[in-house]
């Protein structure tokens, strides 16, 4: 991460030394996904251009220690998910400063974990004049403690000849090892006591489309892109599965994220189950206020996706909402004042599995001088294939479902107790 110095080429390598960096090179399993992570100093511009470009995941700064949080946090860690990427948060750890407030900083800034939100970094770069012992019992009580309050293990990032020096090669492979080594070569050398890495942070002199700096960092996630997902997802689980015959996410529920000033986001007692959020519509560039409901679904199939608009608050006529699906995204305009309920953005093909979403911004062309209102509410999908009964289906967690439709509505029942969805509607 360009900061201290990681030794990562040596000119004067022993025959000794270069013996053990090629019995310690360790491969891709198989395919890989792209990513970058970026700080203060990374000028990302255009978020969506840069994963357009296969960028998949983001790795984010949040401070070096507790004297310098970063100024681009705030900013870079919503665009990422707004432009469909994985994102995480990273910290420069400072081992002689308070880690238990190191590690606060961090989980303060990032939130919640949502879906799609890799496990937090330790980036072990240097001592701050402790001993090697010390590095270790304060990487300990920063690795613990982040630990403990989101179920899972952080990340570390650490060097190859980095890690012997600062820890002597203590024992953190509970957690996934995120190697930096900066070369040319197919496959990387890492630190015992790893076996494997994860994430591999290849070179600090890349550049990407969406990026002005020249002097990137890039990354390579060892998997498949469906692998990086349930990586992302895999603890805390997913905030929801959609089951076979569908399911309805609502603002309020565990799959739905709303971002952007708080003070724009209006909540009031309407619309579907009783709550919906609205914004004023903008012609800006780019959006401030948005909503995304995460899909995760227990099989891949067809389904009829709808959303829910009340005429008391939607006024909106050309609301976009862009749907991925399946590894490919539409937009699905629609007039949010046509319909007093719900309305349908058209039927989508969705694989099983997680890495899926629905988005709507606040950037829809109709400036703000309009007062347009935009609403975020819940969004229904309705299983059309496979038999399934060509109806409505509402499914929620742990209860029944009302449906209606075609003859086919006595399969669409036992299918629908066969697999139910298991969170796709959280209670409240």
């Amino acid at each position: 991460m360009r900061r201290a110095a990681l030794a990562l080429a040596c000119a004067a390598c022993s025959t000794e030394l270069a013996t053990t960096e090629q019995a310690a090179t360790v491969c891709a399993a198989g395919p890989t996904v792209k990513g970058m992570d970026v700080a203060v100093y990374d000028d990302v511009t255009d978020w969506a251009a840069a994963k357009a470009s296969g960028i998949e995941f983001a790795f984010i700064r949040v401070s070096d220690g507790l004297t310098y949080p970063d100024s681009r946090f705030a900013a870079y860690w919503p665009a990422a998910k707004s432009a469909g990427m994985l994102r995480g948060a990273y910290q420069f750890f400072e081992p002689a400063q308070d880690p238990i407030a190191q590690a606060d900083m961090l989980l303060n800034a990032a939130g919640p974990p949502q879906p799609g939100d890799l496990p937090p970094v330790l980036d072990l770069e240097r001592s701050g004049g402790l001993t090697q012992a010390q590095v270790v019992a304060s990487v300990q009580q920063w690795v613990d403690h982040v630990t403990a309050a989101i179920g899972r293990p952080p990340i570390v990032y650490a060097g190859l000849y980095s890690w012997p020096t600062l820890t002597g090669g203590a024992d953190f492979t509970t957690s996934p090892l995120w190697i930096a080594q900066y070369t040319s070569a197919a496959c990387p050398n890492i630190p015992d006591p790893w076996t494997q890495w994860l994430f591999w942070q290849y070179t600090a002199t890349g550049t990407s489309p969406g990026v002005a700096s020249t002097a990137l960092d890039l990354d390579v996630f060892d998997g498949t892109y469906d692998d990086l997902v349930a990586f992302a997802n895999g603890a805390p689980a997913p905030c929801g599965t959609i089951g076979y015959g569908g399911g309805e996410i609502d603002d309020g529920d565990a799959c739905f994220v709303a971002g952007g000033p708080s003070t724009t986001l209006r909540h009031v007692s309407a619309g579907e189950g009783g709550d919906l959020i609205w914004t004023h519509t903008t012609d800006a560039a780019s959006e401030a206020n948005f909503a995304q409901w995460d899909l995760y679904f227990e099989q891949g199939g067809t389904y009829l996706v709808e959303a829910y608009t009340d005429h008391a608050y939607a006024s909106s006529k050309q609301a976009g909402y862009r749907v991925r699906a399946a590894g490919s995204e539409v937009v699905a305009t629609i007039d949010q004042s046509a319909v007093d309920g719900w309305q349908s953005l058209g039927t989508f093909t969705f694989s099983p599995g997680g890495g899926q979403s629905i988005h709507l911004g606040d950037n829809t062309g109709e400036p703000s001088t309009e007062n347009a209102q935009l609403v975020f509410d819940a969004i229904r999908l309705t299983r059309v294939d496979g038999g399934y009964f060509q109806g409505q289906a509402v499914v929620r967690e742990g209860g029944g479902c009302a449906a209606g439709g075609s003859p086919g509505w006595l399969l669409g029942l036992l299918i629908l107790a066969r697999g139910r969805s298991r969170g796709s509607r959280a209670s409240r």
